[in-house]
């Protein structure tokens, strides 16, 4: 009675196992005859997949090949983390002075970013300059923040605060100098691609 049972047991299992493989066989042999009707038709399979173009620009491009075009596969941001860091110290920050300097420090260091989606190959000389001087500069800052909010006053307050001043001036400034350089040989670039473009159109005889 017992065999019985479990002979009745394992045929519906079987039964149940078969039935699941056949559903699977028949969803997999399906979806490939959509294909195969899709291609013979003359449609075109596309994948999607996301190049950075910078300036914060996200674009979906739609390459049947997914290649590459005048752009980059996505990156993390270079100078974000710095940027949030500078931020981040400016809201505890309750010097105005300070504050607006940090605003300075902070927009020119968004064009940074900006400028290197579009040119990795700065991407090191940058990258050297942000993670010393920032954090360095931040270190200092929450060290005089902190000597600010103790109701013990050290003689030196007044001088570490304008020392603080001139450091993140010349933060600003270096990245500010970099930057226009960047775009100084850019123009000059340029300027010559388009001096050379123009020879060549005279020389062929195009334009008088």
């Amino acid at each position: 009675m017992k065999f019985l049972g479990f002979s009745i047991l394992l045929f519906f299992g079987v039964v149940a196992f078969a039935t699941i493989l056949v559903a699977g066989v028949i969803k997999v042999v399906s979806q490939a005859l959509k294909d195969a009707v899709s291609v013979f038709k003359g449609d075109k399979k596309t994948q999607s997949k996301t190049y950075y173009y910078g300036d914060n620009f996200r674009r979906e491009q739609e390459d049947e090949n997914i290649t590459v075009i005048d752009a980059e596969i996505v990156k993390d941001s270079l100078l974000k983390p710095y940027i949030a860091d500078v931020k981040s110290a400016n809201r505890t920050n309750n010097d105005e002075e300070i504050k607006n300097l940090l605003n300075e420090l902070t927009d020119i260091l968004q064009s940074m970013d900006n400028y290197i989606a579009n040119h990795r190959d700065k991407e090191d000389d940058i990258k050297m300059m942000a993670e010393y001087y920032i954090p360095e500069m931040l270190s200092h800052l929450r060290t005089y923040q902190e000597m600010c909010s103790s109701k013990f006053k050290s003689k030196h307050e007044e001088a570490i605060k304008y020392e603080l001043i001139d450091t993140i001036k010349m933060i600003t400034d270096a990245f500010s100098t970099v930057l226009s350089e960047f775009y100084d040989n850019m123009a000059l670039n340029t300027s010559s691609s388009l001096e050379a473009l123009k020879a060549s159109i005279k020389m062929k005889g195009y334009v008088k």
